[in-house]
């Protein structure tokens, strides 16, 4: 039997059961994958409490993305062989499971040299840094830059990827001076700690006044409006999330005005996860993997907890008591 987590109620982290049901069957032109770690997203608490779109259906498959190994293949698959490694990103969710039926489209390869849990920490975190700063802000090396959350997975896979690609200086931000210490011992030039600290002072300070070129920005709401405040000239901010907004997304978040950007020279571009398109960009995915491996990147693994500790690891991932990604082990 497999065990896996389906949401039949919305709610708080306590709404995450396990349960057991028939094992998975490969599809036509797919696999079951045999899970060995789980990576979290903080997109999940989100959708575990039903906010993440409108009308979510109930029941609700949890997880985004895990790591394993193909147990089964069907007919028309082609890419992987029983026995492969591979790295598992369902958008249609299905990942909080011991066992994962997933389409061809939806398995890729890892980077050499990783552990599961670096695996399972990979797609999503790397992906979405490496998307935000090469395919829509088009960083160059040399550039500075400033990442909120910058201790949390995809900020740490960001601040790795700005390093490895030469950007100077790196600027970010986190909560506390243990995070901001991970956060510099990764090659950040400066780190904030937001508790204490106002992350325009140390811009100003570190590029003479003149702005930030890239900004990647997950928090929304003060932090949203003064990572505005800082790009320079030509400047480019990335939106990819609202992790400090509970409710009410189009209500909370200041609208930009289309004058205030021409008359400053900024672009203001967004990535919602959901909508990266592995199969169809897989040679971007390749440059990805082969950049890591070239410079030898490896993501920051966090709290690692088993598929039946889901709820304490929503409930750490919420109160932003973690830094890297948070694993479930199944």
């Amino acid at each position: 039997m497999a065990r896996q987590i389906v949401l039949t109620r919305f709610g708080g982290p306590e709404v995450l059961e396990v349960t057991e049901g028939p094992d998975p069957e490969p599809p036509a032109d797919g696999y079951v994958v045999e899970t060995r770690a789980i990576g979290l997203n903080f997109a999940e608490t989100v959708e575990r409490r039903g906010a993440y779109r409108k009308d979510q259906p109930l029941p609700y498959p949890m997880g985004k993305e895990a790591a394993g190994v193909v147990v089964a293949r069907g007919p028309k698959a082609r890419r992987f062989e029983i026995g492969d490694e591979v790295l598992v990103v369902k958008f249609d969710n299905g990942c909080y499971a011991d066992r994962i039926a997933a389409r061809e489209d939806q398995l890729l390869r890892p980077p050499r040299g990783l552990d599961w849990t670096e695996k399972a920490a990979f797609a999503n975190t790397f992906a979405t840094a490496w998307y935000a700063m090469h395919e829509i802000a088009r960083v160059r090396p040399g550039e500075s830059v400033l990442i909120q959350a910058a201790a949390g997975g995809v900020g740490t896979a960001a601040v790795l990827l700005a390093r490895s690609h030469g950007c100077e200086p790196i600027l970010g931000t986190a909560g506390g001076e243990e995070k901001c210490r991970l956060v510099e011992g990764l090659g950040a030039r400066r780190c904030v700690d937001y508790r204490t600290e106002d992350f325009r002072e140390a811009v100003a300070a570190f590029t003479g006044g003149q702005g930030v070129d890239y900004c990647l920005e997950s928090v929304g709401g003060e932090v949203y409006e003064q990572s505005l405040e800082v790009l320079a000239p030509m400047g480019r901010l990335v939106i990819i999330g609202f992790s400090s907004i509970r409710e009410d997304y189009r209500g909370t978040l200041k609208r930009i005005h289309p004058l205030t950007v021409f008359h400053r020279s900024i672009l203001v571009g967004g990535l919602n996860v959901d909508h990266l398109s592995y199969p169809s960009r897989l040679e971007v995915w390749e440059r990805l993997v082969t950049h890591v491996e070239e410079h030898g990147l490896k993501p920051v693994v966090g709290p690692v907890f088993r598929l039946e500790e889901a709820a304490e690891a929503h409930a750490a991932l919420e109160g932003r008591r973690t830094v890297g990604k948070v694993i479930l082990l199944p």
